[in-house]
């Protein structure tokens, strides 16, 4: 019996290490996604400083492009490199040579070159041609020496290519003025492109561990890739000492221990994700929500919420059963994380309803397109358990603006408000909360 009673009481600790271990490996993950999103804006918001410049001079270009002259254009570059802050040098290429560069000193390899006699950069000089976008390239080594992320620019001239403007931004300088306020001592981060995977921030060893919180951020025509570390994750498995230590005091209660730390086991894998759909529950939407409102707030920016539930999803239970009610639901629960971006949040907070939120929104079509997109991806039936079942959604509109006063609750309010006058205009489409 005591030797029973001590296994018991081992499994009962164990279990409960593993419970609080999950448990403090989520609230880490947590805290590192919203460190990661504050990360992330305010490298967006020293990027768009810097892009910003190549829009200026393709104006004037487009409207002096008669008058143009060596000396105009050198001036206009240096007052342009003068007032940016993290340039190496702006250049400018008519057609794809190369014709204008500032500051000359230290540049003068790159002046004449033909971007399509240099492998290394030219395969993103011609996507931004092709694109008519803009493209950022890098870090990568520079002809003139040093290495350094390029902005390409293209300019085009009554709808003809005229040429390119290059933005050099020095990498280092860019990125410290971008964290200067942000780092701190409990994170460690690195960022790599893509694409090729090229680690330009932090050690690349962190995306090789475990434990690591993986996002990904748009930049011009690419994408970043960003592993963020939360170091409290090392300091998790400190307490097996002590939990070794109690274990011989605790064998006379090792049956009861063992069963309530299995119960408490079993629970904690509900404790933020919807069983069913494996979507956040109200609890982590909730905690979503309220980074995304301060975010919003604290940034000026606005943000959308959509409720959503399923049309006749009654008839549905009655007429097929609930197991086929319940692959409805996780089938739609798909539909909808996969028409919905990464960096929004598709919750399922009961029954057959969904709370989306839509960060970043300039305008109430915007959070439109994404309600008619959602619509229309559910015209074609279900196929499920033999079944062919038509599916529809009723969607509630409401958009949260910076300067209103409003609160999660009221905005949740006015989202179940807008989801019943969708459904009071026939259901299958969306009404906006007014």
């Amino acid at each position: 019996m005591a030797a029973l009673a001590g296994l018991l009481a081992f499994s009962f600790w164990y279990s409960l290490f593993e419970y609080q271990r999950q448990k403090d490996e989520s609230e880490a993950y947590l805290e590192a996604s919203s460190y990661g999103s504050l990360l992330r804006s305010e490298m967006d918001r020293e990027l768009n400083a810097l892009l910003f410049i190549s829009n200026g001079l393709s104006s004037f270009i487009k409207v002096y492009r008669n008058e143009l002259e060596t000396k105009k254009v050198q001036a206009i570059l240096a007052d342009l490199w003068t007032q940016a802050q993290h340039v190496r040098n702006l250049a400018v290429a008519v057609n794809y040579k190369l014709a204008y560069v500032y500051p000359e000193k230290s540049n003068e390899k790159i002046v004449g070159i033909d971007y399509r006699d240099v492998p290394s950069q030219w395969p993103k000089v011609k996507l931004a041609i092709d694109s008519r976008q803009g493209v950022l390239d890098g870090p990568l080594d520079l002809i003139q020496g040093g290495s350094g992320m390029i902005y390409r620019f293209p300019i085009f001239v009554d709808g003809e290519y005229w040429g390119i403007m290059s933005t050099v931004i020095d990498t280092h300088g860019f990125l410290e003025a971008a964290f200067k306020d942000h780092l701190r001592h409990e994170f460690t981060f690195a960022i790599r492109t893509a694409d090729n995977k090229h680690v330009f921030y932090g050690d690349p060893a962190l995306f090789r561990q475990k434990h690591v919180y993986i996002q990904e951020s748009q930049v011009p025509n690419g994408k970043w890739e960003w592993a963020i570390e939360n170091k409290k994750i090392h300091d998790l498995h400190d307490r097996r000492f002590g939990v070794s230590l109690s274990l011989f005091f605790s064998m006379l209660v090792g049956l009861f221990a063992y069963f309530f730390a299995k119960e408490r086991y079993y629970l904690s894998e509900g404790a933020l994700m919807d069983s069913l759909t494996g979507l956040p529950n109200r609890r982590l939407l909730e905690n979503r929500l309220n980074y995304v409102h301060s975010e919003a707030k604290r940034f000026n920016k606005m943000f959308g919420m959509m409720a959503l539930d399923v049309d006749h999803f009654k008839s549905i239970n009655d007429n097929y059963g609930h197991d086929v009610g319940d692959e409805v639901i996780k089938q739609v629960a798909n539909v909808l994380k996969f028409n919905i971006r990464d960096v929004d949040t598709v919750s399922r907070i009961g029954g057959d309803e969904f709370v989306i939120v839509v960060r970043d929104q300039h305008s109430e079509e915007s959070l439109v397109k994404v309600a008619t997109k959602l619509l229309n991806v559910f015209k074609k039936p279900m196929h499920i358990h033999g079944h062919e079942i038509t599916v529809h959604l009723s969607i509630g509109l409401t958009l949260f603006e910076p300067t209103s006063e409003f609160t999660l609750k009221q905005l949740f309010k006015q989202a179940d408000i807008a989801l019943y006058q969708a459904k009071q205009k026939g259901r299958n489409t969306y009404s906006f909360w007014q």
